[in-house]
């Protein structure tokens, strides 16, 4: 599936954020994002232990942006500069965009996620408008499923995979429209 990809802008100003391209000189912050436990409370396998893992992360979410054109930003506050943490979309082997989030304790509850992942989904809608918008959460994590909602996107699955979750918890995929079966079957293997 080739799509045609119209390169937004690469830093998107926001009422209260400046969303930039992550680059090399990132990884000590969002290394510190990444390997704080809180930041990890709902999927604690998922916490980053050692800082290579944190440095293919970023090489990744770069290499992901070069090949399509969009792709996770660096999140900072537009009033101080301060860092707030990482979010955007990423183009999924499955061909649809990934809206992800990830901020610092000390900014959560202020809506940040929220902002950051509309400008996300807009950015996605205005790169490749053919491409749907996803996000994967787990049901142990509601205020996440807020924020997807808040952005546009609905629940298309919930359930089990053969991925490791906490005990009692299922996996949610939420889309912005309709899926095609392949779509939504690599979803569902990939929640």
């Amino acid at each position: 599936m080739v799509h045609q990809l119209l390169v937004p802008p690469q830093e998107i100003r926001t009422d209260r954020l400046l969303l930039s391209p992550l680059t090399p000189g990132d990884v000590d912050d969002v290394h510190a994002l990444f390997s704080d436990a809180r930041t990890w409370q709902h999927l604690p396998e998922g916490r980053h232990r050692d800082r290579a893992q944190t440095v293919a992360l970023v090489q990744a979410k770069i290499g992901g942006r070069i090949r399509h054109g969009l792709g996770s930003w660096l999140v900072r506050s537009v009033r101080d500069g301060g860092f707030l943490g990482v979010a955007g979309v990423d183009m999924t082997a499955g061909h649809v965009w990934n809206l992800g989030y990830r901020f610092v304790p000390e900014s959560w509850g202020n809506g940040y996620a929220t902002e950051a992942a509309v400008a996300a989904v807009r950015a996605a809608h205005d790169a490749a408008p053919d491409v749907p918008v996803t996000g994967r959460v787990l049901t142990n994590n509601p205020g996440s499923a807020v924020v997807l909602r808040r952005a546009g996107l609905s629940l298309v699955w919930q359930g089990t995979t053969a991925a490791p979750t906490p005990a009692g918890v299922e996996r949610q995929v939420w889309a912005d429209r309709g899926l095609s079966d392949e779509q939504h079957a690599w979803l569902v293997e990939h929640a």
